[in-house]
């Protein structure tokens, strides 16, 4: 029998043990930890709350002495009604104006308002925002409904497309508008 080495006995040990030893398991993350995000001020989710949580109406604060003074019919009920219609109104104009320039909501050609979740630039509530589209619809509609009323010899379709090319005057810079060719950019 031939005698061994250290050397090789080192050797047939370490071949021996290398099949018991393997690499520790990594686990990759992809995403940052919250603290990460936190540190580093990206909090998108919570920037995303926060929007959705501006797309619910709320009141206006005005003193009865404002109110008054304006010629407003102070007494309660009527009060009341005027302003959170007012206020309900003016807060979704702000809101639609925001969502068209997220291109989350888009200017049609038949002069409605419409969702365009594939060109939304972030995530929002879709139930608040579909609610919101319909509620500026509707008061659109009413108005298309009275400005026939007033010119009962005018074509209703030229009232609506009259209406539509002075209200895209106003709209905001950057909103996502629909024309022939599709959707396009308000330039300003």
């Amino acid at each position: 029998m031939r005698k061994t080495s250290k050397i090789e006995s080192a050797g047939l040990l370490g071949m021996f043990f290398a099949g018991c030893i393997s690499a520790p398991d990594v686990v990759l993350l992809d995403r940052k930890t919250v603290l990460e995000e936190l540190a580093s001020g990206e909090l998108h989710p919570l920037e995303n709350d926060l929007r959705e949580e501006a797309l619910v109406p709320r009141g206006v604060d005005y003193t009865r002495a404002e109110l008054r003074e304006s010629g407003a019919d102070v007494s309660e009920g009527t009060l009341s009604s005027i302003v959170e219609i007012y206020a309900m109104l003016r807060t979704d104009a702000e809101l639609v104006d925001e969502l068209l320039v997220l291109r989350c909501v888009g200017e049609s050609l038949d002069g409605q308002l419409v969702e365009t979740p594939t060109t939304c630039s972030r995530r929002v509530n879709a139930t608040r925002t579909s609610a919101m589209v319909q509620r500026a619809n509707r008061a659109r509609r009413q108005l298309w409904r009275y400005l026939e009323e007033t010119r009962p010899d005018a074509d209703p379709a030229a009232l609506r497309a009259s209406w539509r090319t002075q209200h895209l005057e106003t709209v905001v810079c950057g909103a996502q508008l629909e024309t022939e060719r599709g959707w396009e950019v308000k330039r300003c």
